[in-house]
């Protein structure tokens, strides 16, 4: 081949500079567009760890940048509400006040040892429903979102894994993990929840993903999971796997009988392979849980009022061949459960007051009922449910919300609450223009 002459060479540079230029500048367009949207700001917090700025006595999140932002964005964003006088509010947004409302008048109720904080989170996680809605409006995707939230915290919890990076906690970085959690969260049962919404909206969206491309996303996920160590969040990963294999599976019989086989040999490589998770749960069927239980129930005092855990409760307290997670849990479950059933009948209508039980009980579903009372409770299924409506992806994502609450208080979890209300706002949007009655209107 011959060498290019001068001019050639400089005619080459020449184009390969405008068409970097072009591309720089279209990308440049891209983004400024995407930042001339205040509503599209939180999704950049969704990448950023959280660190406390100021720090609140007895509470795990304090003030962080995450608060700022979202308290303009919801300003703007009212501001803009109030002079288009446009005095309409969506049904999803009018459920959340509603269940927002009924959580602070148990804040009224109990306001001496409730914390109305723990109410008010619900408006952060709402503005990521207008975030949604403006992301499908803007003709952003979320596809790609999701590719690059789960693709970096992935890639974070292989490197922490591996001792090459630490984490940032909410005091700030720190070099040493007792286990990975990823960038966006600072605990590995918030960081597997996260994935696990995150999944269930990529794979069970309307734009399905081809066959490898599902199991190269499986995998990934999987892995980083089980990394974490998280055992629900692993648990729910295996049930959203098993559910779309089963939806997308031609013959039945034969998908089952895959199924048993793969499940026997991930199991049995589970239990013969030395491996992190399975060090942590040595001592997850010992028979000697179900006796510490039943001496925690015994032993346990019945107070009518929460004062704060006795002591007894923290791992080193943990008797010999028990399951320190178990244990943990029952300690706090049976203090919590005893409270309820010596507190007033009215205890059992709007609960204790949300917050009353501190920065976690570790069960969603027990700390929902104990602090909310029967009507919280209810209001907040309703939402969910409605949520669950909006489409596939929408109820696979409450699904993997409800188990991981069995065990871990994700109601209350940022990151975790923003990814869900961020897709029910973008499948909220899309089902309003796909509607019969948008499509009309636009006509």
């Amino acid at each position: 081949m011959p060498a290019l002459t001068s001019q050639q060479r400089a005619h080459v540079a020449a184009t390969g500079a405008v068409l970097l230029f072009d591309r720089l500048y279209e990308e440049g367009q891209k983004a400024g567009v995407f930042l001339s949207r205040c509503a599209l700001w939180p999704i950049f917090l969704l990448f950023l760890p959280k660190i406390n700025l100021v720090s609140v006595g007895g509470e795990t999140a304090g003030v962080r940048l995450d608060d700022i932002v979202l308290f303009l964005v919801l300003l703007i964003l009212f501001c803009s509400w109030m002079t288009e006088l446009h005095f309409k509010v969506d049904w999803l947004p009018g459920i959340a006040f509603g269940v927002i409302g009924v959580f602070c008048l148990s804040n009224l109720i109990h306001w001496e040892h409730s914390n109305v904080l723990y109410s008010l989170r619900l408006v952060e996680y709402l503005v990521f429903f207008w975030t949604g809605k403006a992301l499908y409006e803007s003709r952003h995707h979320l596809r790609p979102l999701l590719h690059y939230l789960i693709g970096i915290n992935c890639a974070v919890i292989l490197l922490q894994y591996a001792g090459v990076v630490g984490g940032f906690s909410a005091e700030g970085y720190t070099l040493s993990l007792d286990r990975p959690f990823g960038l966006s969260a600072n605990h590995p049962a918030e960081m597997g929840a996260l994935l696990n919404l995150s999944f269930a909206a990529l794979v069970f969206d309307n734009e399905t993903e081809s066959s490898r491309s599902f199991w190269l996303w499986d995998l990934l996920v999987g892995v980083c999971i089980f990394l974490t160590q998280s055992r629900s969040a692993l648990f729910v990963h295996c049930l959203l796997t098993f559910v779309y294999a089963f939806q997308h599976a031609r013959n039945r019989t034969a998908f089952a009988l895959k199924s048993a086989f793969i499940s026997g040999g991930l199991i049995a490589a589970f239990i013969f392979v030395p491996n992190p998770l399975k060090e942590r749960s040595a001592d997850l069927f010992s028979t000697q849980n179900v006796e510490a239980a039943r001496q925690l129930y015994d032993t346990m005092p019945a107070e009518k009022e929460f004062t704060g855990f006795a002591e007894g409760s923290e791992a080193e307290d943990a008797p010999e061949d028990v399951d320190i997670s178990l244990y943990m849990r029952g300690f706090k479950w049976t203090y919590v459960t005893k409270i309820m059933f010596t507190a007033p009948w009215t205890v059992w209508i709007l609960g204790l007051g949300p917050g009353s039980l501190g920065p976690a009980l570790d069960g969603g579903w027990l700390r929902l009922l104990a602090e909310t009372g029967v009507v919280g409770t209810f209001a907040f299924l309703i939402l969910l449910w409605k949520i669950s409506s909006l489409s596939r992806a929408c109820a696979m994502a409450v699904l993997a919300l409800a188990v991981n609450m069995v065990m871990v208080d994700s109601q209350n979890a940022y990151k975790v609450m923003a990814i869900l209300f961020l897709i029910a706002g973008v499948q909220a949007q899309r089902k309003l223009r796909e509607s019969p009655v948008a499509t009309v209107s636009s006509a």
